[in-house]
């Protein structure tokens, strides 16, 4: 359901989005035919390999691989929604990406393809020797091989979690897992390894040089290090929960994890450095993978999509993570975008080919924007608690209303009709002098608002309160349910729509409200259409449903995350935005 806190939220904006020159810009995909495509995400990465510093992948969440070419970050097309978390490859033409639900996708040169089929667990990691010889390890001792033709499966001899794989040669293979499970293949059988730990720990990542050269690393601090003869542990000095190791060579070593602190109320990062003879420290960052071709070009990609660099001397960043939460968006076209979210600063800006950050003009300690719409691109208005702001073409600033109260819908018909609606039945409008308080004659919280024109106007909210507004008055309208109603749109006064709690969608056909069917009971968010036969709503779970005049029918593995604010342009253009910083984009036929 949606985020109904009217307390305010002070927090640091965390990420700049795509801002146009920095090196956080990340190229979206253009689909050859009409489909949903991510615009902008942060999505935690969990897995990054390449053949040089300027052919470099990272794989993460729903579905998400990134490329990077030496000068630019792009997203590549998938068509999985699976979470990614491990990849290898054999070279630039043949590169293998694993994830949940027993996820293999391969990538030949030009495009990535499902191959999954071998198994439904979920996998952890991947690596091989050869594009004939490739190994995948995961859950309940999941290891599927792959020859060249086929994957089968093969018996690991346990029902541990298997985390981590790596190999000198196809019959030297090493693989680790919860219960400090190591196994050893030798090219024919897979075979427990034992160790000195005193107790059972969750290993996470193995990697080495050569077979008597091998590293092992877990929860609370744990190196394990193989030297041909026995596992050995090794004190790094971090109680560290380490997710992962990667080395150049021998003597140059990284390991990665986070350590809990305050009982279970965060993390600190830390990233430790092995010479050869002692650990140091190395810096930190969230990070759950490393790589690179060289030990002054090392990627490392972690929580909220943020990926570092790191040059032999310093790590920078190369893509910051962790956005925020994407709560609406609204347009004056295709090319003139504006999407608000939970951080105080929190308005980007879409020209048609880049977002920016747009500073809201509440400093650091204003709240999360709710809502946001506008009579042009130099006269937007949006919602953020106690506050509204207002855009003029040039710069945000905060609007002196008069009125007490905390916003959550802004519409209108034109910038001298403006509506506000919010918290205890209010509602507030601006006739181009003054704002002016309305008596609304409820005191349910509102949500959402739309106007066919400045005399037909509908307001929705808490427990089924549907109002209207005749140019005189506000009334209340028999709605039919007590569900928490989100959102309001309609193509004339007789024919509006109305979505909520629990798969709601309500239509007016100019006498009544009727409930329709949407086929979901995910709690529904927003609502957008250019016709009555051209309408999109978007919920939790990443819920979109069409209509199409008859029926409501559901887009298919677009996303898993909660959809938050949806709005198109004329033309066909249709944005939809959401949590981690989640922007979809529709593109008409």
């Amino acid at each position: 359901m949606r985020r109904h806190t009217f307390v305010p939220q002070f927090l640091p904006v965390l990420c700049l989005l795509l801002v146009p020159g920095c090196s956080d810009e990340i190229v979206k995909p253009r689909p050859a035919t009409p489909a949903w495509i991510v615009e902008n995400a942060t999505f935690t990465l969990r897995g990054v390999w390449g053949t040089s510093g300027s052919n470099v992948f990272a794989v993460g969440d729903e579905g998400t691989i990134l490329h990077y070419n030496a000068n630019t970050w792009s997203r590549l097309a998938t068509g999985s929604i699976a979470n990614l978390t491990g990849i290898w490859g054999s070279s630039g033409r043949s590169v293998f990406a694993v994830g949940t639900e027993g996820t293999i996708l391969h990538y030949n040169g030009s495009a990535w393809n499902d191959v999954s089929g071998v198994t439904s667990a979920t996998l952890l990691g991947v690596w091989g020797c050869s594009t004939r010889d490739v190994f995948a390890v995961g859950a309940e001792g999941t290891i599927v091989h792959y020859d060249g033709t086929a994957w089968s499966t093969m018996n690991s001899g346990t029902s541990a979690n298997l985390r981590g794989i790596w190999g000198s040669s196809r019959n030297d293979v090493f693989a680790v897992g919860d219960s400090s499970t190591v196994l050893h293949y030798d090219g024919i059988t897979w075979s427990s390894m034992s160790s000195d730990l005193a107790s059972p720990i969750s290993l996470q990542g193995v990697w080495g040089t050569f077979g008597s050269d091998v590293f092992a690393v877990g929860d609370k601090g744990t190196v394990l290090h193989y030297d041909g003869i026995a596992l050995r542990t090794m004190n790094i000095g971090t109680s560290a929960n380490l997710r992962g190791i990667w080395g150049s060579s021998a003597s140059d070593v990284f390991t990665f994890g986070l350590v809990p602190y305050g009982g279970n109320y965060g993390y600190y990062s830390v990233i430790r450095h092995y010479d050869g003879n002692s650990w140091g420290d190395l810096g930190n960052g969230a990070l759950f993978a490393l790589w690179g071709p060289a030990r002054n070009d090392v990627f490392g990609v972690g929580a909220g999509g943020t990926i570092l660099h790191y040059d032999g001397t310093t790590w920078a960043t190369m893509v910051s993570g962790n956005g925020p939460y994407l709560n609406g968006v609204w347009g004056s076209s295709r090319n003139d975008v504006f999407v608000v979210g939970q951080d105080p600063n929190a308005i980007f800006h879409y020209n048609g080919n880049l977002w920016s950050n747009m500073p809201s003009g509440q400093g650091q300690y204003g709240v999360e924007i709710r809502g946001v719409w506008g009579s042009s691109g130099s006269d937007v208005f949006a919602t953020a608690g106690v506050s509204v702001l207002h855009y003029d073409g040039i710069s945000w600033g905060v609007l002196n209303t008069g009125a007490s109260g905390f916003w959550i819908g802004v519409g209108g018909s034109s910038g001298n009709d403006v509506f506000l609606v919010g918290d205890v039945g209010r509602i507030l409008h601006y006739d181009g002098a003054a704002w002016n308080t309305m008596n609304s004659g409820t005191s349910e919280n509102l949500n959402g608002i739309w106007g066919n024109s400045r005399n037909d106007v509908f307001a929705v909210g808490s427990r089924g309160t549907i109002l209207h507004y005749n140019g005189i008055a506000w009334s209340s309208m028999s709605s039919g349910t007590d569900s928490w109603l989100e959102g309001v749109w309609g193509s004339s006064g007789s024919d509006v729509f109305v979505v909520g709690g629990e798969g709601t969608i309500l239509h007016y056909n100019g006498t009544s409200w009727s409930r329709m069917s949407s086929g979901t009971a995910m709690w529904l968010n927003g609502i957008w259409g250019d016709s009555g036969e051209n309408a999109f709503v978007v919920g939790t779970g990443g819920t979109i449903l069409h209509f199409d005049g008859t029926n409501w029918i559901p887009a298919i593995n677009v996303t898993r995350q909660n959809l938050w604010g949806i709005w198109g342009s004329s033309d066909g253009d249709v944005f939809a935005v959401g949590d981690h910083q989640l922007t979809l984009h529709f593109t008409p036929p």
